[in-house]
């Protein structure tokens, strides 16, 4: 390994190499070895839809995934401009609806400051050791309640784009019953 990286509550990360690519090596803590299996799991069906990082390969309790260099989402609020901050919050937007679509619920959404990686103005979900499978998934709608969020709607604002906090969690409520992704994206546009 060749370096420390970050400590979470369940688990190290530490910079490696994986084939010569730059990688990280997640490992768990003693007591949360079950939830690195668990998105060990994730990452292998997930990765076949293109979401998360690309998983290369997992032990016990280990996992070597692709390393996603990037800002944090907030982070690119704060830095990016207003188009380039719409076509992220899309782009988050459509892979939250393929994980509703699947019956997969990530977490983590409502708040999801260290889980959305966005590089190369593009955005990366990581941390999947919560994911689980549900018949009422609601990743749009949490993602849907961070943007309308008081901290959030305000950095947006700083950027010149309007969000309609009731519009917004009225077009949500309408999402959980038909996941029609329609008139959110619509939303977005018209920010």
């Amino acid at each position: 390994m060749d370096g420390f990286f970050a400590k979470g509550k369940r688990s190290k990360v530490y910079l490696d190499c994986y084939e010569g690519i730059k990688a990280v090596r997640k490992v768990a803590n003693p007591n949360f070895v079950e939830n690195l299996r668990n998105e060990a799991y994730w990452l292998v069906i997930l990765n076949k839809h293109e979401l998360g990082p690309e998983m290369y390969c997992f032990g016990k309790d280990f996992i070597v995934m692709e390393f996603v260099g990037g800002k944090r989402i907030l982070d690119f609020f704060a830095s990016a401009n207003k188009k380039q901050i719409l076509n992220v919050i899309n782009d988050v937007l459509l892979q939250c609806h393929k994980l509703d679509s699947l019956g997969v619920n990530k977490e983590e959404l409502t708040n999801p400051y260290k889980h959305i990686i966005v590089r190369k103005n593009r955005p990366v979900m990581i941390d999947f050791e919560r994911c689980k499978n549900t018949e009422n998934p609601k990743n749009v709608t949490q993602f849907v309640q961070f943007l309308t969020s008081r901290r959030v709607a305000f950095l947006l604002a700083k950027k010149k784009i309007k969000i309609d906090v009731r519009k917004f969690r009225f077009a949500a409520k309408k999402y959980k019953d038909s996941y029609n992704l329609r008139e959110i994206l619509s939303l977005v546009h018209n920010s």
